[in-house]
């Protein structure tokens, strides 16, 4: 082999060495960059009985930290610890922005016996929060309870924000019970309502009930399974 070609060859692999440390320099400094980068953006979503502010002071980045040395599966764990977090997803971008999209637990009735907030899950929080839901007033056998959540959890939001109090109360004929799942709910707009849990989820219809009321205030009976199980009888 000619001398001419022997530094050739070895023009080449100094040329390919010094290329490949360029490349390794390159993206060093490029890992550096980014494991030093701070947190730039924060976008939270999903949210309604949370704010921004509690959910970046939990999740511990109120101080833009590090964005790739924060650990996700930490700041998860902190989230889920919220009452009102049912799950949460974290995502970051290389543009220094963390997304945090939170599934929330839906509460559904606070129950005044134990001070327990429930929620669609079945979770249940000792609070004060109310969050604009209904109260149960009483003991309810814990079967029935279990069923008033089942059916609670169909019921629209703006439903349940217009029931004021719920009432255990089992129909009685002569010390007999002949109804061992109704209720007694009073409204926010003065209205009462009996209704059983089968036919609980009547209660999505009552504004179109209601509003076939007028200005009457009254006993609303949604506890027959008769004809449209529908009676209404003024105060």
């Amino acid at each position: 082999m000619s001398k001419e070609k022997t530094k050739v060859k070895r023009k080449l692999k100094l040329y390919n060495f010094i290329i490949v440390c360029l490349f390794l320099c390159f993206f060093s400094l490029l890992g550096i960059y980014f494991y030093q980068m701070p947190i730039k953006n924060i976008i939270i979503t999903g949210t309604y009985y949370l704010s921004d502010q509690e959910i970046i002071e939990t999740a511990g980045i109120r101080h833009y930290p590090k964005l790739f040395q924060t650990s996700s599966r930490e700041m998860k764990e902190k989230l889920k610890a919220l009452s009102y977090v049912y799950d949460v997803k974290i995502t970051k971008s290389l543009r220094g922005r963390i997304t945090i999209a939170i599934q929330e637990e839906r509460p559904i009735f606070y129950n005044r016996t134990n001070e327990e907030l429930v929620f669609q899950s079945g979770k249940k929080v000792v609070s004060q929060e109310l969050q604009g839901v209904p109260i149960l007033i009483n003991y309810v056998p814990d079967e029935m309870y279990l069923r008033l959540i089942s059916e609670l959890k169909e019921i629209d939001d703006d439903i349940l924000a217009l029931i004021s109090e719920m009432e255990y109360q089992p129909w009685k004929s002569n010390d007999i019970i002949v109804d061992d799942t109704r209720f007694f709910l009073r409204m926010n707009d003065g209205n009462v309502i009996y209704v059983n849990l089968i036919n609980w989820q009547k209660l999505n219809n009552y504004m179109t009930i209601y509003s076939t009321l007028g200005d009457a205030k009254g006993v609303l009976q949604l506890d027959s399974s008769l004809g449209n199980g529908i009676t209404f009888t003024p105060f």
